[in-house]
């Protein structure tokens, strides 16, 4: 919570905890994404046209878009890593921070989820994932002159594999 209501010290207090980003996942992570894809059944209380089979499909592509896309991100940050921080902060900050950025976005998942309507406000939301991407910075160790470069990097690695994953995964599925 302290990353969405002050990202900055939300960072400072990441760093100061030094999680494992195994454990931090295991424990924490991992579990969120399958509260987030059961949430994708709550869109049946207000539309009666969906089926059981296209809540499942939901579901799974809801969770494997976002596990799948931890690992992506995952290699790509740590192979790009070096490029725009001056000493490489190691792949256990990296993993943290991709872990609680893609919390975040599977929370925004989770609400739009929970909401009967498409709402303009809850579509812009991902972009609030780069406002705590850029306070990130100081916790990877990012270069002030490779600011623009890092959050190229974050959305591309990290805010929009999600999305790209899960709209192939739907293209592919039967229902």
């Amino acid at each position: 919570m302290q990353l969405i209501i002050s990202p900055s010290k939300g960072w400072t207090d990441v760093a100061a905890v030094g999680e494992q980003p195994q454990q931090l996942a295991a424990s924490g992570f991992y579990p969120f994404l399958g509260i987030t894809a059961c949430s994708a059944f709550i869109p049946r209380i207000y539309d009666k046209h969906l089926t059981l089979p296209m809540l499942i499909e939901s579901a799974v592509v809801t969770f494997v878009s976002y596990f799948v896309a931890y690992f992506l991100a995952s290699a790509l940050m740590s192979a790009t890593i070096g490029h725009v921080s001056g000493d490489n902060p190691g792949e256990k900050k990296i993993n943290t921070f991709i872990i609680y950025n893609l919390a975040i976005l599977a929370l925004i998942t989770m609400v739009r989820n929970c909401l009967p309507m498409e709402l303009s406000l809850v579509q812009f939301m991902p972009l609030f994932v780069l406002i705590v991407m850029w306070a990130g910075r100081q916790y990877l160790n990012v270069d002030e002159g490779r600011i623009p470069t890092f959050l190229l990097l974050c959305a591309l690695f990290i805010l929009i594999p999600p999305y790209v994953i899960g709209y192939i995964f739907k293209l592919l599925m039967p229902i």
